[in-house]
């Protein structure tokens, strides 16, 4: 057993509480399985009754979180300064998410202001009403991003911009508490197979056929190819099994890289926007 295992092994002992937000289907479901099988106690977040039954098990308790609404966010956190058995918190993992892609000409700015609402000012309201609780554990925020963050399609300009600001958002916030001995890493997913994900190229095309004659000109044969090429590519894409598996690591190693890409794509991808000239790179995103 390595140094790490035993680090492991000894914080899943201690029934530690974990938040995961986006709990109800896709990624954060699994991922509060994961957790849980390894013994930690999973705060999971739902939106729904329906779904609050759905993920209930062993070691998963799940709790009404819209991170849009503040009262959601404020009873999480007393749920968690209360806690009967005065378990620490250990890590946030920041999933939850909304997709909504279409050219930048065409999504209205109430969908940009929705995206980011969830994306990101969701985030920053757990994040802001949590950290006493992670400073007391000298715990870890763990947010998912995304590979579009950094390497953007055509037609993802809003979601990869919340991504984006969230990434920021996160570097700025790994640097503000470290001396205060909380760890932050981000988590850049890129394809994975979930509710959303097929949901994602559906919704697309049920906009573009809201676009108008020019809109339609300009634009229809790019969100068709794009779509096209992002359903292609999900029939290869991993799990949302597997992620979970690379998310609970990489929420319970004793010493976290900033920053780690989840799937196939973010291999390939990522090294190539971070070297290849942006000329280049608008050659080789599909489009």
């Amino acid at each position: 057993m390595t140094v790490r295992d035993r680090c492991s092994v000894t914080s899943m002992s201690t029934g530690e509480l974990i938040v995961v937000s986006g709990a109800s289907t896709g990624i954060g479901a699994a991922t509060a399985r994961e957790l849980a099988s390894r013994g930690y106690h999973v705060l999971a977040g739902v939106r729904r009754d329906e779904d609050a039954d759905a993920i209930r098990a062993a070691r998963i308790e799940p709790v009404m979180l819209d991170i849009t609404i503040g009262k959601h966010v404020e009873a999480l956190a007393s749920r968690i300064a209360l806690d009967s058995k005065r378990r620490l918190l250990r890590a946030v993992i920041n999933n939850a998410g909304i997709e909504i892609n279409a050219p930048i000409e065409v999504l209205p700015l109430d969908t940009w202001r929705e995206l980011f609402e969830v994306n990101l000012f969701g985030h920053i309201r757990v994040i802001q009403a949590l950290l006493p609780a992670l400073r007391q554990s000298r715990g870890r925020v763990v947010n998912i991003s995304s590979v579009g963050a950094e390497a953007t399609l055509p037609i993802y300009g809003a979601y990869a911009g919340s991504k984006a600001a969230f990434e920021s958002a996160s570097d700025a916030l790994r640097r503000e508490v470290a001396p205060q001995g909380i760890q932050v890493v981000i988590v850049q997913s890129g394809g994975v197979k979930t509710p959303m994900a097929a949901k994602s190229g559906p919704l697309s095309l049920k906009l573009a056929q809201g676009m108008n004659v020019e809109h339609t000109r300009l634009y229809g044969a790019l969100i068709s190819s794009t779509v096209t090429f992002q359903s292609s590519f999900l029939q290869r894409a991993m799990t949302a099994e597997q992620a979970a598996k690379k998310i609970r690591k990489i929420t319970t190693t004793k010493r976290p890289r900033t920053r780690y890409g989840l799937g196939l794509d973010a291999a390939f991808t990522l090294p190539m926007a971070r070297f290849l000239p942006a000329r280049l790179m608008d050659r080789v995103v599909p489009g």
